[in-house]
């Protein structure tokens, strides 16, 4: 570690490359008129990360079922 990096700068960087090396990071966005009711059913959900990766293996078991 460099004399003039803090250690928190230095944890900071450690943890910006994990999480490079390691993470993929996907976005998404709602229009707040639009998408009012989608916007309310996932601010319900418990976990939203739990419920968009269960959506997401259901498809790819459906689709899987089809070949």
């Amino acid at each position: 570690m460099p004399d003039n990096e803090s250690t928190y700068e230095h944890k900071l960087r450690y943890n910006n490359a994990y999480n490079r090396a390691k993470y993929r990071s996907f976005s998404i966005r709602f229009d707040k008129e639009k998408e009012k009711k989608i916007i309310r059913w996932l601010e319900k959900q418990p976990s939203l990360k739990a419920y968009v990766l269960g959506l997401i293996e259901a498809d790819m078991a459906a689709a899987k079922k089809k070949k």
